[in-house]
């Protein structure tokens, strides 16, 4: 009883919480009664007096709830791949082959039942799983290890260019891309547009329903944005209730239109937030490079310009920054925002 069956059963749990902690790792929850599944499935197989009496039969029983629990860790680590680690693969590749280990054990023990339990450790087969056994569970503990430290690496580097309310670049990796994508397009002689964004009576919606509200406004526009900017296509916030945009392609007819949906599809987005009238809006400022040499601060600063025209006329509206000044673009909403001062 001691060497056999409560042995195979806390070997069986053990795969267990190998499971349960891959799906931790994935911030998935595990049932307690998956724990006890394997081990509960072991001892009511011992219960039967033809397993009990026969070696091959419980190296079966065993190698079967192992093999169950192995694919579904690899299959938990599989589902993930979204996530850029790249020892993922490694471990991924690493559970396959223990599958397929226990997989010939069992083919073996089938093929040629052993006749007691002094040939099980008599048997080559033993050795090489018994060494199998003790090499996988030091590269897997190796590989779980690095892969904990690449996802702390890689979640620095995202906590120090991504704006953690938004989730969209912030100022610092925005004028990074944008500086990398300015290069290529200059390279191939195409035009340049940059569109800034300020969210209108920002400080207003604030004081008049609270910074959690304000905060909700500024998640509805980042999710506007993504709503309506292509793939390629560059969004960060700079700070504040201030946005930028980089589209990937197009002049000045594409990013005015760019720039109208995005105001069209925020004033309807932020009319109600959580219960409250909040009407929120945005002005939009466009400043196009044509082909050349581009200059991203000195779009930015025209872009800015033409937002400050555009606050000026009204708010609620997009401007385009031509021949030195700001002109309006697009008439504002017909439904002037409730919030507005």
């Amino acid at each position: 009883m001691l060497s056999i069956e409560i042995a195979n059963a806390l070997n069986l749990l053990g795969y267990s919480f190998m499971f349960a902690g891959t799906r931790a790792f994935s911030r998935r929850e595990t049932p307690v009664t998956v724990f006890l599944l394997a081990p509960l499935i072991w001892l009511t197989a011992m219960r039967v007096p033809a397993i009990a009496a026969d070696i091959n039969l419980r190296v079966v029983v065993v190698s079967s709830l192992q093999c169950t629990f192995v694919a579904l860790t690899a299959h938990e680590f599989w589902r993930e791949r979204a996530e850029p680690l790249l020892s993922r693969w490694p471990i991924v590749i690493l559970l396959l082959a223990h599958v397929l280990m226990l997989c010939v054990r069992m083919s073996v023990v089938t093929l040629t039942p052993l006749a007691s339990q002094r040939d099980l450790f008599r048997s080559p087969v033993f050795a090489l799983m018994a060494f199998g056994t003790v090499l996988f569970t030091i590269a897997f503990a190796f590989l779980l290890l690095s892969m904990t430290k690449e996802r702390t690496e890689m979640r620095h580097r995202i906590d120090a260019l991504i704006d953690s309310l938004t989730g969209l670049a912030n100022r610092r990796a925005f004028i990074g891309e944008a500086d990398a994508a300015i290069a290529l397009r200059t390279s191939r002689s195409e035009p340049l547009a940059v569109l800034l964004a300020d969210l209108d009576h920002f400080k207003k919606i604030n004081d008049a329903f609270g910074h959690a509200i304000g905060d909700q406004v500024l998640k509805i526009f980042a999710a506007t944005l993504r709503r309506c900017i292509g793939q390629n296509d560059l969004a960060g916030r700079l700070g504040g209730e201030e946005f930028a945009i980089l589209p990937a392609a197009g002049g000045q007819a594409t990013a005015l239109a760019l720039a109208e949906a995005v105001r069209r599809a925020f004033a309807q987005a932020a009319a109600d937030v959580d219960g409250h009238a909040v009407a929120a809006t945005v002005s939009i400022g466009v400043a196009v490079s044509q082909i050349g040499t581009h200059d991203l601060t000195g779009l930015l600063g025209q872009a800015d310009r033409a937002l400050y025209q555009a606050k000026e006329r009204g708010r609620n509206r997009v401007a385009a920054y031509a021949d030195g000044e700001a002109a309006a673009a697009v008439t504002p909403l017909r439904v002037r925002q409730r919030a507005r001062a």
